[in-house]
C-alpha cells in the first residue's frame, strides 16, 4: 500500500506538460478574444455606414424648398420696419417641401443600397426605412439594418445583429448684413 501511495504522489508532483496546458489555454483565450473583437469592429463599421447612408438621404431630402411658405407675407414693408426698430426677425429655418423631401430621401437611400459597395464591405444585409418624419422645417429619418457577423460564436448563438440609426436635419439661413436688398455692412 505504501508503494502505491508513493507512485500516486510522484505522479501528482510531476509537473511535466503543465506549461503546455497553460499555453493552449491562453492561445484559445486569445483566439476567442480576437473573434469577439472582430465581431464588435464589424458591427461598429456597419453602424457608421448606416448612419452615413441615413445622413446622405436626409441631406438630399432637406434640400427641397417650399417656395410658397418661404415667400409667404414674411417680407413686407411692415415687417421691414419692425425688424429695423428692434423686433428682430425670428427665423425658424428654411421651410421644406415635405412630400418631395420624403420622396428624395427614400430615393437616395435606395440608390445607396443599389451601389451595394457599402453593403458588402461592412456585411450589411439590408437597409430599411422605418420612419421619415417632416414638420416643415426639419426632416428626420430612422433606418434599420442587419449585420452578418464574421464569426458566429457557438456560445452566443448569434450570426447577425440588428442596428438602427436616426438622423434629423434642418436648413437654416446664413447670417448676413444684407436686409431686403440693402447691404448694411
Amino acid at each position: 500500500m505504501g508503494v502505491v501511495l508513493k507512485i500516486k504522489r510522484s505522479l501528482l508532483d510531476d509537473e511535466k506538460g503543465s506549461i503546455s496546458i497553460l499555453i493552449v489555454g491562453l492561445f484559445l483565450l486569445s483566439v476567442i478574444t480576437l473573434m469577439i473583437l472582430t465581431d464588435i469592429s464589424s458591427v461598429y463599421l456597419a453602424k457608421r455606414t448606416l448612419t452615413q447612408a441615413t445622413e446622405a438621404a436626409a441631406q438630399r431630402g432637406v434640400r427641397n424648398l417650399n417656395l410658397e411658405k418661404y415667400y409667404e407675407e414674411n417680407y413686407t414693408a411692415i415687417r421691414f420696419g419692425l425688424n429695423l426698430l428692434g423686433d428682430r426677425e425670428k427665423d425658424p429655418g428654411i421651410p421644406i417641401d415635405c412630400e418631395k423631401g420624403r420622396s428624395d430621401a427614400g430615393e437616395a437611400l435606395q440608390n445607396w443600397v443599389k451601389l451595394d459597395y457599402a453593403l458588402t464591405r461592412t456585411n450589411l444585409t439590408s437597409i430599411q426605412i422605418e420612419e421619415i418624419s417632416c414638420d416643415g422645417y426639419e426632416l428626420g429619418i430612422r433606418t434599420a439594418a442587419r449585420v452578418k457577423l464574421p464569426f458566429a460564436l457557438p456560445f452566443l448563438n448569434k450570426s447577425d445583429v440588428e442596428i438602427s440609426s436616426k438622423v434629423g436635419i434642418f436648413d437654416e439661413r446664413k447670417i448676413t448684413t444684407n436686409y431686403y436688398g440693402v447691404n448694411l455692412g
